[in-house]
C-alpha cells in the first residue's frame, strides 16, 4: 500500500493542493460564465414567447378584419343592445328596413370586432385594439405609446414592439400596421388615405408575469443543475487529487468517486458517460439512458460500440481515435442506434482523463440528441430533391443523378439510358373524377413503375404526368427493350379509382448516353422528342431516339472555337440588374451578368456558353474581364454619389482554379473600387465539392473586405454544419422557387425554410427571378428582405442602368 497524504514531503502535499485549488476556480469560472449565458437565453426565451403570443393575437385580429371587410360589413336588427353605429352616420345604406319591416343597422369590421371582444371576453382571450392618427370613435384615439409606435410603424410600414407598462404592469406592447383596403373606403374615405397607404395600426398588450414565472422556473432549474455539476467539477478536483497522493486500491477510488458523481450530474440536460481506458462503460446518467433507451444495467460492463448503427463513415472514427490518443477532446456527430434499433444523431464530446504521467486513464463523453436539427435538415433537403405526391425522385435531384451518372460512362465505356413517360388518357381521369382521383392514379402508377425496375434504377416524377426512368450500366440499346416492355405492360391493367376501373396506359421516349446526346441537356431533348413519336404513334408504347449526333457535335465545336473569338472581337458586354432592400425601398445594388452577341447566331445566353467556357479553359479569361468592368463601372457611380455593391457571379472552375483571391484583389487595387462595394457570388453546389477548401477560399476571400453570397441556394445539398462555417453575409433563393411560390406549397415551404434558416444565422436574404407585386409581397411576409427581378427591372447595359439610377 502506497503512503497516506500525510507522510508525502509538504513540498510535493503543497503544490498539489495548490494546483487543486486552481483547478476549482478554472471550473468555478467556467461554470460561471455557462450559467451567465444560459440566464441570459431564458431570458431571450422569454421575451421571444411573448412576442410569438402578441403576433398570434394580431394575426387572429387582422384575419377577422380582412374576413368581415370583404363581406362589407353585417347587417343586424336595431335593438337595445345593438343601436345604430354614430360613427357611421356618413354612410347612406347604414339604416334599412327589411321586406317584414324591421329595423336593420349595417355594423363595419371595427364596431363587429368590438362587441365580439366585449360579449366574448373569457373565449377570445386578450383584447387587441385599433388605432391611428385619424380615428371615428375617440375611443380609438392613441395612448402615448400608440403615438410613439404609430410613428414608427408608418415610417417602416412594420410590426413595432417594445417592453413597457400599462398600469403599472410589466407588458409586452405589439403593433403592425393597417392598410387601407378598398373594402376600407366605406367607412374611411372621408379620412383621404388611398388604398395602399396605412390607415392605422391594431395593437396588443401582452402581460409578461406569466413568462417571467415560466423563466424564473427555468432560471430555478438552471442554478440547481450548474450546483450539481459545480459539485461535480470539485468532486473530480478532489478525485485527482486524492489519487495523486494515494495510489492504493486506484481502482476502487476511481469506481467510489465515479458513483458519488453520478449522485451530482444525474441531472445534467446532457447524457453522460465515463469508461475506463479500455473503453467499458463505468457510468452512465439518467439522461443517457433517456436518449438510447437502455436500462443502467444494461449499459454497465458494455463497450460504447453497443450504440453503434453502423452508418457512421469509419473515417469519423479514425479522426476521433487520433485526437483522443493525442490526449485532446474530440467533438463531432456520429449516427447511433438506440435499444429499439432506431437510428439517432448525436452530437458528441469525448475528452480523455489523463493520470499525472499524461496516461489515459478514463474517457468520459458528453451526449447530445440532435435529431430534430438533422431532421430540418433532412426536410429541406426532401422539399428540394422529392416529390411530395409520390416521394420520387424530382426533377432537380433526377437531373444531379443523369450528371453524375454520364462522368460514370465517361471512365467505364458503358451507357446510360433515359426514359421519358407520359401518361395517355390521363386527362379523362382528372376531368372526368376531379384531381383527387388524378393523384390516386399517379401514386399507383409510380407503384407499378418502380415495379418494373431494378433497385438502382431511378425513377423520377418530372410533374403532371410525366415520369422519367435513368437507367445505368447499359451495354446496347437492345439491353433497354425489356425494360421498356415491362413498363408498357404495367400500365395496361386497369386502375380502380373510386370504384371505377380506369385503362391509363403510357407512351414512353428512350434516348442513350453518349450515343445519342453529348451531354445530359441533349439527352434530356432527345427523350423528350422520342417520347412525343410514340405518342404520334398510337401511344401505349415506346420509341427510340433516331435522330444522328453529328450535328449537335458539329454546332458545338463551331461554339467553342467561335467563344474563343469572342472577347477579343468585342462580341461580350455585360448588363445589370438591380436589387431592391424591401425595409426602405431603395436600390442596393445590382448583380452583373455576361451576354454574347454573336455576329451571325444572335444573343446567345449564359447558360449556352459558360458551361463551354469552362470546359475549354476560357472562363478565367471571361471572368476576370466581367469582375474588371463591373468594378470600373461600380467605382464611376460611387463617384457619382450612388451607394452601391455590385455582385458577381464566380463560376465552379474559376471557384477551384486557386488564384481567385489575388485575382480580385489585383482588379480591386487596379479600377480603386473599396472592397466593401464588391460582393461575389458562389453557386452551394461549387461550395459542396469539397467544403474544407471552400471554407478556406472564402476566408480568404472575405479578408480582402469583400462580401460572400451563396447563389441557387436550395437547389443543391449542404449540410448546416457545414454552412455555418463558411463567412457568407447572403442566401440567394433560387428563381426556380420563387416562379411558382404563389401556387406551389412546397416551393413555398422551401423559400419560407430558407428564409428561416437565414434569419437564424443572421444572413441576408435576396429572392430571385421576382416578376409580380404578389410574389414580392408574400415573400417580404415570409421574412425576406431584398429581391430583383423583372419587377424591378430587366437587365440593363450601364448606360441604361445609369439612367435608371437617375430615375
Amino acid at each position: 500500500m502506497k503512503k497516506p497524504a500525510a507522510q508525502l514531503p509538504s513540498r510535493t502535499r503543497n503544490a498539489l493542493l495548490l494546483g487543486a485549488v486552481a483547478a476549482a476556480a478554472a471550473w468555478t469560472a467556467l461554470l460561471g460564465f455557462s450559467l451567465s449565458r444560459s440566464w441570459q437565453e431564458e431570458e431571450r426565451q422569454m421575451l421571444a414567447l411573448a412576442e410569438t403570443e402578441a403576433k398570434t393575437q394580431l394575426q387572429k385580429d387582422l384575419a377577422f378584419r380582412v374576413w368581415a371587410t370583404k363581406l362589407g360589413g353585417l347587417y343586424v336588427p336595431v335593438t337595445p343592445e345593438t343601436p345604430p353605429n354614430p360613427y357611421m352616420a356618413m354612410i347612406p345604406d347604414r339604416d334599412a328596413k327589411t321586406q317584414s319591416g324591421t329595423d336593420i343597422t349595417l355594423y363595419n369590421p371595427a364596431t363587429m370586432l368590438r362587441m365580439l371582444m366585449e360579449t366574448q371576453s373569457e373565449l377570445y382571450g386578450i383584447r387587441a385594439r385599433i388605432t391611428g392618427e385619424q380615428v371615428l370613435n375617440p375611443v380609438n384615439a392613441p395612448d402615448d405609446w400608440e403615438r410613439k409606435a404609430l410613428a414608427i410603424v408608418g415610417r417602416t410600414l412594420a410590426d413595432y414592439s417594445e417592453v413597457t407598462e400599462v398600469g403599472g404592469v410589466p407588458v409586452l406592447r405589439r403593433m403592425q400596421p393597417m392598410m387601407m383596403e378598398e373594402g376600407c373606403l366605406k367607412c374611411h374615405a372621408w379620412t383621404g388615405i388611398k388604398v395602399g397607404e396605412m390607415r392605422g395600426a391594431t395593437d396588443v398588450a401582452i402581460p409578461l408575469a406569466p413568462y417571467r414565472t415560466l423563466k424564473d422556473d427555468a432560471q430555478r432549474l438552471l442554478l440547481t443543475s450548474h450546483g450539481g455539476l459545480w459539485l461535480a467539477g470539485i468532486g473530480f478536483v478532489a478525485f485527482a487529487t486524492r489519487r495523486r497522493l494515494s495510489v492504493l486500491a486506484e481502482k476502487h477510488v476511481q469506481e467510489e468517486i465515479l458513483r458519488k458523481l453520478n449522485r451530482a450530474i444525474d441531472q445534467s440536460a446532457s447524457g453522460i458517460m465515463v469508461t475506463d481506458e479500455e473503453g467499458t462503460i463505468e457510468y452512465v446518467n439518467d439522461r443517457l439512458l433517456d436518449i438510447c433507451g437502455y436500462a443502467r444495467d444494461e449499459l454497465l460492463g458494455q463497450n460504447p460500440r453497443l450504440l453503434k448503427s453502423g452508418e457512421t463513415p469509419p473515417e469519423t472514427y479514425t479522426e476521433m481515435w487520433q485526437t483522443l490518443a493525442a490526449g485532446r477532446e474530440w467533438r463531432g456527430e456520429l449516427k447511433n442506434r438506440n435499444r429499439s434499433g432506431e437510428v439517432f444523431w448525436c452530437l458528441e464530446s469525448i475528452s480523455p482523463i489523463l493520470d499525472e504521467r499524461r496516461r489515459t486513464t478514463h474517457y468520459v463523453a458528453v451526449i447530445e440528441n440532435i435529431n430534430e436539427r438533422k431532421f430540418a435538415e433532412s426536410t429541406i433537403e426532401r422539399l428540394a430533391f422529392y416529390d411530395p405526391l409520390t416521394d420520387l425522385p424530382n426533377r432537380r435531384l433526377l437531373h444531379q443523378r443523369m450528371e453524375a451518372a454520364a462522368a460514370r460512362c465517361q471512365r467505364n465505356g458503358r451507357q446510360m439510358a433515359l426514359l421519358y413517360l407520359d401518361l395517355d388518357r390521363f386527362k379523362v381521369v382528372n376531368d372526368t373524377l376531379g384531381h383527387s382521383a388524378g393523384d390516386q392514379v399517379l401514386k399507383e402508377a409510380a407503384k407499378r413503375l418502380q415495379a418494373a425496375l431494378r433497385d438502382s434504377d431511378t425513377l423520377a416524377r418530372l410533374g403532371g404526368d410525366e415520369f422519367a426512368v435513368l437507367l445505368e450500366d447499359i451495354g446496347q440499346a437492345e439491353d433497354v427493350t425489356p425494360v421498356a416492355g415491362r413498363i408498357i405492360t404495367g400500365m395496361q391493367a386497369p386502375f380502380l379509382v373510386e370504384k371505377k376501373e380506369m385503362f391509363v396506359t403510357t407512351s414512353v421516349g428512350i434516348s442513350l448516353y453518349p450515343a445519342d446526346a453529348s451531354d445530359t441537356e441533349v439527352l434530356v431533348r432527345n427523350a423528350d422528342a422520342s417520347m412525343y413519336l410514340a405518342k404520334q404513334a398510337g401511344k401505349n408504347t415506346f420509341r427510340f431516339f433516331e435522330d444522328k449526333i453529328n450535328r449537335i457535335a458539329i454546332e458545338r465545336s463551331h461554339l467553342e472555337t467561335d467563344l474563343r473569338r469572342a472577347l477579343p472581337a468585342g462580341q461580350l458586354f455585360v448588363e445589370y440588374q438591380p436589387k431592391l432592400s424591401l425595409a426602405d425601398r431603395r436600390i442596393y445594388g445590382m448583380e452583373v451578368l455576361v451576354r454574347w452577341q454573336h455576329p451571325e447566331k444572335g444573343l446567345i445566353g449564359p447558360d449556352r456558353f459558360i458551361p463551354v467556357a469552362e470546359e475549354i479553359g476560357e472562363i478565367d479569361r471571361i471572368g476576370e474581364w466581367v469582375l474588371r468592368a463591373a468594378c470600373r463601372w461600380t467605382q464611376h457611380w460611387l463617384q457619382a454619389g450612388h451607394a452601391l455593391v455590385v455582385s458577381v457571379n464566380v463560376s465552379p472552375a474559376q471557384f477551384r482554379r486557386g488564384n481567385l483571391q489575388a485575382t480580385v484583389a489585383e482588379v480591386l487595387q487596379e479600377t480603386g473600387l473599396p472592397p466593401a462595394a464588391l460582393e461575389l457570388e458562389i453557386t452551394e453546389s461549387a461550395l459542396m465539392d469539397d467544403p474544407e477548401a471552400s471554407r478556406a477560399t472564402l476566408q480568404a476571400l472575405r479578408a480582402l473586405g469583400i462580401s460572400l453570397s451563396i447563389d441557387d441556394f436550395g437547389t443543391g445539398y449542404s449540410s448546416l454544419s457545414h454552412l455555418k462555417q463558411f463567412p457568407v453575409g447572403t442566401l440567394k433563393i433560387d428563381r426556380s422557387f420563387v416562379r411558382d411560390i404563389l401556387d406551389d406549397p412546397n416551393d413555398r415551404a422551401i423559400a419560407s425554410a430558407v428564409i428561416a434558416l437565414a434569419r437564424s444565422m443572421r444572413l441576408d436574404v435576396v429572392a430571385e427571378g421576382v416578376e409580380t407585386e404578389a410574389q414580392c409581397e408574400l415573400l417580404q411576409s415570409l421574412g425576406c428582405n431584398r429581391i430583383q427581378g423583372y419587377l424591378l427591372s430587366r437587365p440593363l447595359t450601364a448606360e441604361d442602368f445609369a439612367a435608371f439610377l437617375a430615375r
